[in-house]
């Protein structure tokens, strides 16, 4: 009799905690992949918004997407822009990782747009690139951005 208690005791607790696992993993719908979509702060210029938030649990394609036009960038060497006031900031984090993997910032220009990726500890490292026209109107387009 002593020996059904303790083998139902284990059983149950067993399948508390089997079912608990399992729950949890279903349920657990942070995303692994993040971008972030920001602009300065018209008020305070030392101060991003970041007013896109785009989810691979949420929004897949976009991040699909943006993450190929990313990788279809063209390293530059010379730049003609105002290198502190960037049209957006772009950033991919993963959250389950609590980490940055990319932190750049965009211009658009009449030829597509230019990338500057931070490359260091600080923005005083920047690797610059072009996106061509087309992949500057996706972005633009799925982020919603507005001239001026």
């Amino acid at each position: 009799m002593k020996l059904m208690k303790i083998t139902g005791v284990i059983a149950v607790a067993l399948i508390i905690f089997v079912g608990g696992y399992f729950t949890g993993n279903i349920n657990n719908n942070e995303a692994s992949r993040e971008i972030r979509i920001g602009y300065q702060d018209s008020d305070n210029p030392s101060q991003i918004d970041y007013l896109n938030v785009f989810k691979d649990t949420e929004n897949q394609a976009i991040i699909d997407n943006l993450l190929m036009i990313y990788l279809g960038k063209e390293k530059i060497k010379n730049v003609n822009i105002d290198k502190e006031n960037p049209d957006i900031y772009y950033k991919l984090i993963s959250p389950r990782q609590s980490v940055g993997l990319i932190d750049s910032r965009v211009w658009f220009t009449n030829d597509g747009a230019i990338i500057g990726e931070r490359s260091g500890e600080g923005w005083d490292q920047v690797e610059y690139y072009k996106l061509d026209k087309n992949n500057a109107k996706y972005l633009k387009e799925t982020i919603d951005y507005k001239e001026g």
